[in-house]
């Protein structure tokens, strides 16, 4: 599998600035104006050196703007429970990621996307993110250290040649917010039991050192001999909203992981979604969804260059 065929940003891992847009189309919306607008977009920011604009669509909007084909595993985000853990479902219709090393070129390109999109869509999620050069998370865990490196990444995260969708990529996005309080309780190694690695040095348990509970046991799986290894483009964010008491106003923190993935099937995220929430035979849940919880949840399909160009022709 070539690079070139996916859509231009998806492995540019110096990008550590980034803009999360989740859109649900408006019911009035004409899909020709749509695909004039996605279109416009593209041509914008690729006037802009060192930006990157990546978009996917949600399954009844990539059946309405293109009715003759569909990636086979393509589906809706559908929620999950176990228990007191849950895994809700939001699902939207387009996705957008804007992002870059440079801060400096992402506000006004977001100020051209909300002035093509706001007339036909409505904005689900709007973050911001921020990585440091370590990649770590707020809880202070590198995010994404079991990523596979160079070509090793394109058979994880692209649909394979001779599939519907070649090229293109199956795409989860799930806001996390922590609970930074809780977790910043525990001792440095009950952290690192609850994560399966170490903090400072990002070393992977092991033996009996490594809980079966742990988020790395958890999402560390394997189907018939096959791994399912997802490539992993997270972000943190920090947000707060301003809320009305009797004594005035108070400002509420929203800390968390924007979790974005992609995946050449579907399977490779329901496999470890379940496995966290213990829907499983053993029946073990990830510890770390006592101190992070999913707010929302939708799937996606980003499609190859080609297949975007001939969408929105």
């Amino acid at each position: 599998m070539n690079i070139e065929i996916a859509q231009q940003g998806i492995f540019e891992e110096a990008s550590r600035h980034g803009r999360f847009l989740e859109y649900k189309i408006k019911p009035s919306a004409i899909d020709k104006e749509l695909k004039a607008v996605l279109k416009n977009l593209i041509k914008y920011v690729s006037n802009i050196e060192d930006l990157n604009l990546n978009i996917a669509f949600g399954s009844a909007c990539w059946d309405r703007l293109n009715p003759s084909w569909c990636p086979s595993e393509l589906v809706d985000f559908s929620p999950l429970e176990s228990g007191d853990l849950d895994m809700p479902a939001t699902q939207g219709d387009i996705f957008i990621w804007l992002h870059s090393a440079d801060a400096e070129l992402i506000p006004v390109a977001l100020l051209e996307i909300y002035h093509g999109m706001n007339p036909i869509a409505d904005i689900q999620i709007d973050l911001e993110g921020i990585k440091n050069k370590q990649s770590r998370d707020l809880i202070g865990f590198v995010d994404g250290t079991a990523n596979a490196k160079e070509d090793k990444r394109l058979p994880i995260a692209l649909i394979p040649e001779g599939k519907l969708g070649a090229g293109g990529s199956y795409v989860i996005t799930q806001r996390w917010q922590h609970d930074l309080e809780a977790f910043n309780n525990l001792a440095i190694g009950d952290q690192e039991k609850v994560v399966g690695r170490t903090k400072e040095e990002d070393i992977e348990l092991e033996g009996d050192a490594m809980p079966e509970d742990s988020h790395v046991s958890r999402t560390d799986a394997e189907v018939d001999g096959v791994g399912m290894k997802i490539y992993r483009r997270s972000a943190p964010y920090m947000a707060s909203q301003l809320t009305a008491t009797s004594h005035g106003r108070n400002k509420k923190s929203d800390n968390g992981l924007y979790f974005l993935a992609f995946a050449c099937e579907i399977q490779r995220f329901t496999v470890q979604l379940e496995r966290m929430l213990g829907l499983t035979e053993d029946g073990i849940s990830d510890k770390l969804m006592q101190y992070s919880k999913p707010k929302t949840g939708c799937y996606w399909f980003m499609p190859s260059r080609i297949d975007l160009t001939n969408l929105l022709e």
